[in-house]
């Protein structure tokens, strides 16, 4: 289910002339392709490149900030976020937010399921807890979005956005909709910018995931000395091994789907039950496989729980893995079609480093493909990025971000409702459809005229937008911005082809 802003807030809708005005003007800008000539004082493309993928968008003044500061003094900022320090009033705001300060397993005690712990929840209990799980979710998504905006740990954010699809949780309800806050502040945020191998496994014996992706029920019930009755469910362990490490191309076989699916068996929700259980995450011995088995070729001693951890460590460190995740990243930061050597490179990079994605991405960052002219400027925003973007492009002040998640949702991209194994589109091209452009428009429209409530920006000129978006901002955009002039003016900056690329 989408998350949805509360009642009253604001929702994409068409707005009589001014979406005409608007969406005119886009189709006459969209015509246009020259860019302005290279002038004196000029900011140096390779800033605006830098900035665009390695932020949400620029902030008023951000430009010229990093020109200040120089490219690559921004980027080592950048992979270092535990230097920059959030504004207070953000931190406020999501102090404000009761579901932000509470762990998985306070979440459930608070907004779980009201029953004995010896009872099974009936038909009202759950339905309450889908009620309560909306709240905690749209709560998470006000989070999220207030640090995409207002945070200067831009990659940071980035990173957290794309691990959240990586390992996507799907389109949930109830506990899996309750923990979506608790799985990114206890699973990803923590290694974002860390090792992919312990980024792997906190994902995987989060609470979230298990019961989102099935594994709480992928069991071993054994029968004394006589035979076990095997109740294997396979998702998790194919997912994993497709999605979230090898890839779909990887060398993996259905054999090694099936013992996968066996090592992690046993991997339950609930109270810890001893000194490796925490979090909600508890290992049952009595439903576990106790076989040895063979994972790719390399054999996995039955250890119990140890099995898991080998297991996980193995693919993290996989060849396959490394292409696969180098590959991904590309595609977020570069290109749809990134160049195989860049890949491979990159790969490298994360192999010899053990993993470590701040050293990944710094390969990444400091190729020369990364600032080949044709990559630049050429690629379609995601819904997420071109709200974020706009926002921050008018420098309004930390606010309330429940009516820009509807927002989100009215635009096609909705938190926590990408029902596939790998969340929403990373390659830009997904999002370039007709009625988007038109959507975009309309929500250039809004913020411009300060209709979406708790985002309201000082009455931005066009000109000031224009200067913060950047010089590639064409000259027929801002004539055009100019002679509307007010909220028009602004909205036109806002829907314009350059606003909607990076």
């Amino acid at each position: 289910m989408p998350i949805m802003p509360p009642a009253g807030n604001c929702r994409i809708r068409r707005v009589g002339g001014l979406a005409g005005v608007l969406a005119l003007a886009c189709l006459v800008l969209a015509a246009v392709s020259a860019r302005a000539a290279e002038e004196p004082g000029r900011i140096d493309p390779r800033i605006v490149h830098v900035v665009s993928r390695l932020t949400y968008g620029p902030t008023p003044g951000g430009l010229e900030r990093v020109a200040a500061m120089g490219a690559d003094a921004f980027i080592a900022a950048q992979l270092a976020p535990d230097n920059l320090v959030d504004p207070p009033v953000l931190a406020e705001k999501l102090a404000a937010l009761p579901t932000e300060s509470m762990d998985t397993v306070r979440l459930f005690r608070e907004y779980g399921p009201a029953v004995a712990a010896d009872a099974k929840p009936g038909p009202d209990a759950m339905r309450q807890v889908f009620d309560r799980a909306e709240v905690a979710a749209l709560e998470a998504a006000r989070a999220r979005l207030m640090r995409a905006i207002w945070s200067p740990r831009q990659l940071y954010e980035l990173m957290v956005a794309f691990w959240c699809e990586h390992f996507s949780l799907g389109a949930q309800k109830g506990l899996a909709r309750l923990w979506e806050g608790s799985f990114e502040r206890e699973a990803i945020r923590p290694h974002a910018l860390g090792r992919f191998a312990d980024l792997l496994a906190a994902t995987a014996r989060h609470p979230a995931m298990l019961i989102a992706r099935g594994n709480w029920k992928n069991v071993v019930h054994r029968q004394g000395a006589g035979p076990s009755k095997d109740a294997i469910d396979p998702t998790y362990a194919a997912m994993l091994l497709a999605h979230q490490t090898l890839g779909p191309s990887g060398p993996q076989k259905p054999a090694d789907t099936l013992a996968l699916a066996r090592i992690l068996t046993g991997w339950r929700v609930g109270a810890s039950r001893g000194a490796a259980d925490s979090g909600g995450f508890y290992f049952d011995v009595d439903l576990h496989d106790p076989s040895d088995k063979t994972l790719l070729g390399h054999p996995i001693k039955g250890s119990g729980l140890g099995e898991g951890a080998a297991a996980l460590d193995l693919l993290a460190a996989h060849p396959a893995t490394a292409r696969n995740i180098a590959r991904k990243l590309a595609v977020y930061f570069l290109a749809d079609d990134p160049p195989a050597p860049l890949v491979a490179r990159v790969a490298e990079a994360f192999a010899k480093s053990g993993g470590d994605i701040r050293e990944t991405l710094r390969a990444l960052f400091q190729s020369p493909e990364f600032y080949d002219p044709k990559y630049m400027g050429n690629r379609f925003k995601p819904p997420l990025r071109q709200v974020v973007s706009a926002v921050r492009a008018t420098g309004v002040g930390p606010g309330d971000t429940a009516a820009l998640a509807g927002v989100l949702a009215g635009l096609g991209q909705p938190f926590y409702a990408a029902d596939g194994p790998e969340g929403y589109a990373t390659a830009s091209g997904a999002w370039l459809k007709p009625d988007a452009v038109v959507r975009r428009v309309t929500f250039a429209g809004d913020l411009a005229a300060g209709r979406i409530p708790g985002v309201k920006p000082d009455k931005p000129s066009a000109q000031a937008l224009a200067a913060t978006i950047g010089p590639d901002v064409d000259a027929h955009t801002c004539g055009i911005a100019e002679k509307a002039g007010g909220a028009v003016g602004a909205a036109v900056i806002l829907a314009a082809p350059e606003s909607m690329r990076y």
